[in-house]
């Protein structure tokens, strides 16, 4: 199939179906990612969890996405995303099915980690496919489409998540959801066309590379404040929002589960408008470094309005911070436009990297810290470690800015 040409080599059936499951996959690793934050009061109350065990269990799927995120950039340029994906989603499936098949508190972890493995490439593996499959003019709609699809993953792991575990408990639906993953690993299998062979970089090639990225001055000034925007958002969106509007804001279950869909909706119109304005921005007027500055500046005041202005405006707060966390992440593709064609890829695996690695050391990090919490005193650590992610924010943002606006 010829790269220049790809949408003539494929049925427009075909292709529809082709983009379509590698959506659904991206799908799933949005819903994966949120889904604890509906299920957390089952599972605290299942299994004895204390906020500590939580915050473990529910990091361990970025922890697995984290490291995960260099061989599944290797292996994506030397195979293709139809066998990488493929393989992913049947890891992907073993974990989820292992996850509600146990009741062991370390095997839940492990199956997390392992679900964090498999949908790991689902997002990168999309943008590949695009690049293969779709004409030039077509891959920024593509790639907005792909981000709404995620927003809608995170949805459906809200509301419909409440409504399904009335109707069946939480381990029957998991091994349910894994036969539907195992199922699209398969339609990917069947459907995608291998990429054309192609130059492979030397393992040399790619040791130079990284150094090079490494050594960039934009993805060092960039990547602190995607990493503390994005795994800030994504921590509290994931498992800690629910929590906090519980015992900070005092709302009932029922309220709790209704504002974190309309968070997953606010994530799916952030990510939408984001991939929408990255692709038109030069029509728009507005710079990268405007978008992600402003972002950024955007979801540090909704924090501060959590904190300084407690029970206040708190569920419109959320909605801003589901809307802004994903957007700053568009300083993948601003750092990207600073390296040689051919350390791209590196550059974007090196930012995920360190943004997924740092959601896990946030996630996890909260949860040591609201297990300080006493029955007197709720609210207190949620303020404390909320202020200083601001704080580490700011000092992110400064540092950022302390660069030249190119």
């Amino acid at each position: 199939m010829s790269v220049g040409a790809p949408e003539s080599s494929m049925g427009q059936l075909r292709l529809g179906i082709v983009v379509s499951v590698f959506g659904l996959a991206y799908f799933f690793s949005l819903f994966f990612r949120t889904v604890n934050a509906v299920l957390s009061p089952t599972l605290e109350e299942e299994l004895a969890l204390t906020p500590v065990s939580l915050g473990l269990l529910t990091a361990a799927y970025f922890l697995g996405t984290a490291v995960s995120q260099i061989p599944i950039g290797i292996c994506l340029d030397r195979f293709g995303p139809r066998r990488v994906q493929t393989v992913l989603l049947c890891v992907a499936a073993s974990g989820i099915a292992m996850f509600g098949l146990t009741e062991s508190v370390p095997l839940l972890v492990f199956a997390r980690f392992i679900i964090g493995i498999g949908v790991a490439g689902c997002l990168v593996a999309c943008y590949q496919g695009a690049s293969l499959w779709l004409s030039d003019r077509h891959l920024p709609l593509a790639s907005g489409l792909y981000l709404a699809v995620g927003g809608i993953g995170a949805l459906a792991a809200t509301q419909p998540v409440s409504f399904v575990i009335g109707l069946m408990d939480w381990q029957t639906m998991f091994v349910g959801l894994a036969i539907i993953v195992l199922a699209t690993a398969g339609a990917i299998w069947m459907a995608a066309p291998d990429p054309p062979a192609r130059p492979q970089l030397s393992w040399k090639a790619w040791r130079s590379g990284f150094g090079i990225v490494l050594r960039d001055d934009r993805l060092r000034r960039y990547l602190p404040l995607s990493a503390l925007c994005f795994g800030t958002g994504s921590a509290m969106q994931g498992l800690w929002a629910a929590p906090w509007m519980r015992d900070v804001s005092g709302f009932d279950a029922d309220a709790v589960t209704w504002s974190l869909t309309a968070m997953a909706i606010s994530l799916m119109i952030g990510s939408a408008l984001g991939g929408w304005i990255g692709s038109a921005l030069g029509r728009l007027g507005i710079s990268f470094p405007q978008l992600i500055v402003g972002s950024a500046l955007l979801l540090i005041l909704a924090e501060m309005a959590l904190v300084f202005l407690p029970n206040r405006l708190d569920l419109l707060s959320w909605l801003l911070i589901a809307l802004t966390y994903n957007p700053v992440t568009l300083s993948y593709a601003y750092v990207a436009f600073s390296q040689d064609k051919s350390f791209i890829g590196i550059s974007n695996t090196v930012m995920n990297t360190g943004v997924i690695l740092a959601t896990f050391l946030i996630q996890y990090a909260l949860g040591i810290i609201f297990s300080l919490t006493d029955a007197s005193e709720t609210h207190t650590p949620y303020l404390y470690a909320m202020a200083g992610l601001i704080a580490l924010q700011l000092a992110a943002l400064a540092w950022c800015l302390g660069a030249r606006m190119k």
